[in-house]
Parts: structure tokens; C-alpha cells; sequence
């Protein structure tokens, strides 16, 4: 399938995100750019809520039960605002900048929107090749088969939603907010092109619109740091290219998404002197910003910890100063001392809540030194994989040193330093030697630079376009000329400089689990693999259960031919003896019984095969505890195997071995 026919779709879905978000804080009284960038954050906050809700009441859940709870939602902010009377409040436009935006200043940001917002689409779409190409990751497996279930089963909660993953045996919490959306999402007719639409959405809109958001609080008194950030957002590779592509997060990448325009809110909502209902109204879109990101993954609020809290404690150093100032100085020194005690005693407490610990007890390996990942950080090279170098973004790294420069100048931008340094030793520490004691501060990210290091993206970025912008006026004053030159001198520069803001890294990136065979990790499908799939859907009957060795392709028959299948994520399935048995020991169906007996539990009809081996060059996937459904050799003359089809290395064999 073609991206034109499935943009209306991609829009839809953009619209469906942004929209009902938007709506909210408008009505509660925030305006334009602040609530624009923050709006998807808390449609996500409210549609991960309602699908919760709608799952413990047993109302399925699709695109009507959605807009309707999220226009309740619209409903009941309008009424907020209207009480507390700030949906028209003036002050909603002075915390999203000291003045609105100028007519040509909102051109100039609508032009450098669609050029950097359309160079990461136009590399998205590059790379992935056709709107149904399916990405060959492991996670990639495991959220399309999700989104599947969610439009077969009508749930799509966080709480045991996703239980059809797990064979039904088990009914775990999983961030399911992102599936939720997407899943009803209109204009897509399978999974495949709704999450690949999706993938455009989260990094042309929400993550660019964050960011533009989060410009305009840093930056209040000026425009051009806001109209800088989109195209300086799109030099990089770091986000959204690898964390949608080579690591195939969704959730984890619409969690980021939703970070900076959450940020966003939190200066709006606590910086100056406003009245108590404005703080109030702000403080519930903010609310429902964090869950936002939160149920999209739980390691959101991580992030939020990690960039936020150097914030909210210059914002309250800052008021108890003037408290201070105005009075005696024990209570606010009482005040501080306690906000830095509860943050270190927070942190020690979620290093040992046993639901975090899990995570951040993950094992992972690093590197002997910490120089590779400093080499990779200062030139934007992802910190996974291996990949040739094609471009750097030096450009950024230049412009973000200097805005830490200008920064310990600017007051009011001191906390994006420190918000950048921790999150820089955060990632060397992922990146690093295991053996550093310190380390454990990166398990909260599964202990993975190349997840981590796209915190420092959102302080780098911005502090880069308020540097970019400083060089800009400074150019204007010493040549005379009118701002707008230079400005779109250095914007050509960025362009040019980053090789077409990074164009051949981009599509590296995104290729490199979609099309470029073999594919990095290992190939799952071949293209002729990728056909004779989609063909089952008419050479399967309605009723077959196909079973085969997950990492060889099995599971993409879910959710591109509706055809049941007995695994359908690459990892295993617990409190499934059946499977355990299937895994381990199918290849001697012949003469082990309890094989034959696990079929029959199963239901198996048919046999997914893949003769492709762990040696090929093709580098096939390999999986230790599956040796029983490795390389399975079915016998054409025999009549317990009727050969279906072919495709590449892959088969399909109608199995009647264990009927008699």
C-alpha cells in the first residue's frame, strides 16, 4: 500500500492526538504554541485513563467509545474554565510568552515546522518503503500483534488488556496507551500502516510540537528561538530515527514525545504571579499531561524527574528567596531543605520498590571506557547498532556549548545545564562499564544509553536556538541588518551543514529494520516471505492455528492474514506448558506423545517453516529456547504434511501428523 493512500489516515490520526488535548487546556486557559505542544500529552493522559476505565466496565473499547469520553472530557473543562473564570484570562497568553506571536513571526515558524517537520517524515517514509512494510525489530512484533488484539477484542487497558499476548495465561500491566489510540485510529485497514502512520505523527507533530511549546516558555521574550527549534530538532538522529526504528519503543517513543510540551506546562503552570485559579486550571491540564506520559511508559516519569525536577527547584528557590526576602528566612530554608530531602528520599525509595527493581535489575552489558559513548554524544551517532557514518550534527554540539555559555547569564535558563549534565552522565553510565557502582541509575531506562541519551536532546535543543538566535541578533546589530537575514542564513547553514538535516543517517536508521536486507539484529522476513504472509489470508482456512518458531516470522500471520497463531511475540509465553513443550521438542512429534497432546490442546492445523539458517547471509534471527521449532524439515511425500505455500526460505504445511 502506497503513503497516499493512507495520509488521510496519517492526518486523521495527527488531528485525533492533538485535538481533543488541545481543546482542554484551551478551555482551562492556556493559549496557542503552549497548549498546542502540550495537547497530545493529554489526550494521551486522558484515552490511556478512559481505556482503563472502559475496562473495568466491560464497554469495548473503538474510535466512537473514544471521541466520546475525550469530548466528556473537552465538556467538563469547559466548565472548569468557566468557574474559575480563566478560560479567557489574559495571563493564559503572558505564560506562553510575554507577547503573542507576530503574523510574519507565525509564518516563519509554520515554514521551518513544515521544513523540519517534513525532513523527519520524508526520512521516515524513505526508510520504512511502502505504508505496509513491517518492522522487523523485536518489540516492532510484539506492538503490531498488540494493536491486533485491541481492534479484536475491544480492550484496550493497561490492566490486562494486552492478557491474548500471553496466551490468556497471565494478565500483566503494559503500557498500552499508545496501542490504544492507534488501534482505532480511522483511515488504516490493517495494523501495519496505523503504526507506521503513527511513527510520523509522533515526530513531525508531537515531538516538534513540544518542543516548539517548550521554546516559547524558556524563551518568552523572543520569537526566533521558537521558529529555530524545528528544523535544529530534526538535525538529529537520536529522536525519533533510532527509537522508532532500531529499538521499535512506541510507547517508550511517545512517552518522550510528550515530555518536553509537558515541561512545557510545568513552567507555565509555576512560573510568575498568577491568581490561584489560573494556577489551579493550569495545574489540571498539567495533571493529566504527566499521566499522559506516564501511561504511555512508566519510565516517563523518570524523565520528567531527570528534566523537571532541576526546574521546579529553581522555581521554588526562586519564591522562597522572595519569601525570604520579605521576612524571616528559617521557613523557607526549613521549606528547601525538606523539598531536597523528599527528592533524595524519592529516589531512594523507587530504587528499591520491587516493581522498579525488576526493571532496573535488567542486565546489560557496556563498554570498557566511557570515551565511545562521549565520541557518539558529540556527534549525534546512535548508541546502538552498528552504523556507518554518513553525517554529525557538530552544528548542534557547537550551538548547544554556546547556549550553556549565554546560559549561566540567563537566569531563567540555568536549569537546562544542569538538566543536560544529568542526563549526559546518565547515558555514560548506561554506556559505560558495568561494573561502576553508580550505575544503577541508569536501570530505570533498562540501563540502555541509546534510550536515555534522548533526554539530552530537549535541554540541548533548546538551549542551541536560544544560542542560534543570540548569533542571529548579534549578526543583525553588527551588519545592520534586518534580523530576518541572518536568520535564515544560519537556518540554510543548519541545512546545509548537517547534510540535508541528516538525511542519509535518518534513512540509514529507519531502513535498517524495515528494508535494508539483511536487516540489522537479524532478517525475520524476506520480501517473497513478507507476499506469501499476506496470502494467507486466502490460502488458510478461517479456522487454522499455525505454529512455527517465532523468530523466523510466524507472528506477522496475526495481524497482516487474521490467521490465529500459537505464538505471537517473540518472547516466550508464561504458564504455558504446552508451548514450553512446542518450543522445545516439536521436532520429535513422531515419537514423544506429550508433543502430539500440546498440539491437540493448541489446536495446531498448520506449520510455519523457515529453512533459513543462523549462518546465512541473510543473518537469520536465532533463538535458544525455541531448538524444537528451529529449521523445521517438513516431509513432502509423507501425508501427515500437504505443502500450502511458499515464499523465500519460509513455508506453509497443512499438519496432520498427531490427528491419529
Amino acid at each position: 500500500m502506497s503513503w497516499g493512500e493512507v495520509m488521510p489516515g496519517v492526518l486523521g490520526l495527527a488531528l485525533l492526538w492533538v485535538l481533543p488535548g488541545y481543546a482542554v487546556l484551551r478551555l482551562l486557559g492556556a493559549r496557542g504554541l503552549l497548549a498546542l505542544g502540550a495537547g497530545p500529552a493529554v489526550t494521551s493522559g486522558l484515552s490511556g485513563t478512559l481505556a482503563i476505565g472502559y475496562g473495568l466496565v466491560g464497554l469495548p473499547w473503538s474510535l466512537a467509545t473514544l471521541v466520546l469520553g475525550l469530548a466528556a472530557a473537552v465538556l467538563v473543562a469547559a466548565v472548569l474554565g468557566r468557574v474559575l473564570g480563566t478560560t479567557h484570562d489574559p495571563a493564559g497568553t503572558t505564560v506562553a510568552g510575554e507577547k503573542r506571536l507576530s503574523r510574519t513571526e507565525r509564518l516563519w515558524l509554520t515554514l521551518t515546522w513544515t521544513l523540519g517537520g517534513g525532513a523527519l517524515a520524508a526520512a521516515m517514509v524513505k526508510g520504512i518503503g511502502r505504508a505496509d512494510q513491517p518492522a522487523q525489530a523485536w518489540d516492532a512484533v510484539f506492538h503490531l500483534n498488540a494493536l491486533w488484539f485491541i481492534r479484536d477484542t475491544g480492550n484496550a487497558s493497561s490492566l490486562g488488556g494486552l492478557a491474548p499476548m500471553y496466551g490468556d495465561t497471565v494478565a500483566p500491566f503494559y503500557p498500552a496507551t499508545w496501542h490504544g489510540i492507534v488501534a482505532v485510529a480511522p483511515g488504516f485497514p490493517r495494523v501495519a500502516e496505523a503504526a507506521n502512520g503513527s511513527l510520523l505523527v509522533l515526530g513531525s507533530v508531537i515531538w516538534i510540537g513540544g518542543l516548539v511549546a517548550l521554546s516559547r516558555v524558556v524563551w518568552p521574550a523572543r520569537a526566533l528561538p521558537t521558529v529555530l527549534v524545528p528544523v535544529l530538532a530534526a538535525a538529529y538522529v537520536t529522536f525519533p530515527a533510532v527509537a522508532v526504528s532500531m529499538l521499535a519503543v512506541w510507547p517508550f517513543a511517545l512517552s518522550m514525545a510528550c515530555v518536553p510540551g509537558t515541561i512545557a506546562l510545568v513552567i507555565a503552570t509555576f512560573r510568575g504571579v498568577l491568581s490561584w485559579q489560573m494556577h489551579l486550571a493550569l495545574g489540571i491540564g498539567l495533571l493529566w499531561a504527566v499521566v499522559g506520559v506516564v501511561l504511555a511508559h512508566a519510565s516517563g516519569l523518570f524523565s520528567l524527574m531527570v528534566l523537571a525536577l532541576p526546574l521546579l527547584t529553581v522555581l521554588l528557590a526562586r519564591q522562597l528567596w522572595r519569601r525570604a526576602r520579605q521576612g524571616s528566612a528559617v521557613v523557607p530554608a526549613l521549606v528547601m531543605v525538606g523539598w531536597l530531602v523528599a527528592i533524595v528520599a524519592g529516589t531512594w525509595f523507587l530504587v528499591n520498590f520491587p516493581p522498579v527493581r525488576s526493571i532496573m535489575d535488567y542486565q546489560r552489558g557496556g563498554q570498557s571506557s566511557y570515551l565511545p559513548g562521549i565520541a557518539s554524544l558529540l556527534i549525534d551517532h546512535p548508541l546502538v547498532y552498528v552504523y556507518k557514518i554518513t553525517s554529525v550534527n557538530i552544528v548542534g554540539t557547537l550551538l548547544a556549548g554556546l547556549g550553556i555559555v549565554l546560559a549561566t547569564r540567563w537566569r531563567h535558563a540555568r536549569w537546562l545545564i544542569v538538566s543536560l549534565v544529568v542526563a549526559i552522565v546518565l547515558t555514560l553510565l548506561a554506556a559505560g562499564p558495568p561494573e561502576n557502582p553508580a550505575r544503577v541509575l541508569a536501570g530505570f531506562w533498562y540501563t540502555q544509553p541509546s534510550r536515555i541519551n534522548q533526554l539530552i536532546l530537549i535541554p540541548a535543543i533548546m538551549l542551541a536556538s536560544g544560542a542560534g538566535s543570540w548569533l542571529a541578533r548579534a549578526a543583525a546589530r553588527r551588519l545592520g541588518a534586518p534580523l530576518w537575514a541572518p536568520a535564515t542564513i544560519l537556518v540554510v547553514a543548519l541545512v546545509a551543514l548537517t547534510g540535508g538535516l541528516r538525511w542519509t543517517s535518518q534513512t540509514q536508521v529507519m531502513a535498517s529494520t524495515y528494508t535494508t536486507y539483511p536487516i540489522a539484529w537479524g532478517t525475520i522476513l524476506e520480501p517473497a516471505e513478507i507476499e506469501m504472509i499476506d496470502r494467507a489470508a486466502e490460502s488458510l482456512p478461517e479456522d487454522a492455528v499455525v505454529l512455527g518458531e517465532a523468530v523466523a516470522g510466524s507472528p506477522f500471520l496475526l495481524h497482516r492474514a487474521d490467521v490465529e497463531v500459537v505464538f505471537p511475540q517473540l518472547g516466550q509465553i508464561p504458564n504455558s506448558p504446552e508451548r514450553t513443550i512446542l518450543e522445545q521438542r516439536f521436532h520429535r512429534w513422531r515419537t514423544d506423545l506429550e508433543v502430539c497432546q500440546a498440539v491437540r490442546d493448541l489446536g495446531v492445523t498448520h506449520v510455519y517453516a523457515d529453512s533459513l539458517t543462523f549462518e546465512d547471509p541473510l543473518n537469520a534471527k536465532y533463538e535458544s529456547t525455541t531448538q524444537g521449532l528451529y529449521n523445521i524439515e517438513p516431509d513432502p511425500e509423507s501425508e501427515d504434511w500437504q505443502l500450502v505455500d511458499t515464499g523465500g526460505h519460509a513455508s506453509l504445511w497443512r499438519f496432520t501428523g498427531c490427528n491419529r
